[in-house]
């Protein structure tokens, strides 16, 4: 049995915020995020992020598929109109789900989702850009109350 999870492994919609910053700067930005997840063929999870930015006119829309999920691993994609598509592996213990991208090039990096109650993970990301110049984001989620 997979652990009791419902980020990621159950249809629902997330929101969240944080803050984003850069090995290369003092700033960090405000930022939310929402999730959409349902369930996708063939056994496949599919899930839909948007991310606002503090200051940034446009949002970022990221697409990830989850698949090949046992009770403690998965395999992911992340695909987005900056990078294509990523795919990479992820893991799942009874508080954390988190997740890797290696070995492409100008790209990598991993995110940590870590369950701090039921419906609620705070999460801690980074990704290293070609040039090692590092983004950190690091923030809460937590799943919305569905309104009939």
């Amino acid at each position: 049995m997979i652990a009791k999870h419902s980020f990621i492994l159950e249809p629902g919609e997330w929101v969240g915020e944080g803050t984003v910053s850069f090995s290369a700067s003092e700033e960090q930005l405000y930022f939310i995020t929402k999730w959409g997840i349902d369930l996708g063929e063939e056994d496949e999870i599919e899930c839909n992020q948007e991310v606002r930015m503090e200051g940034a006119e446009e949002t970022v829309q990221n697409s990830f598929q989850i698949y090949d999920l046992t009770s403690n691993s998965f395999n992911i994609t992340l695909e987005n109109n900056i990078l294509g598509k990523v795919s990479g592996s992820g893991i799942i213990d009874d508080k954390t789900i988190a997740w890797e991208f290696r070995g492409h090039i100008g790209f990598q990096g991993y995110e940590v989702y870590e369950m701090e109650g039921e419906g609620l993970y705070k999460f801690h990301a980074e990704y290293a850009s070609p040039d090692q110049f590092r983004t950190i984001i690091n923030g809460h989620i937590r799943k919305t109350e569905e309104e009939e």
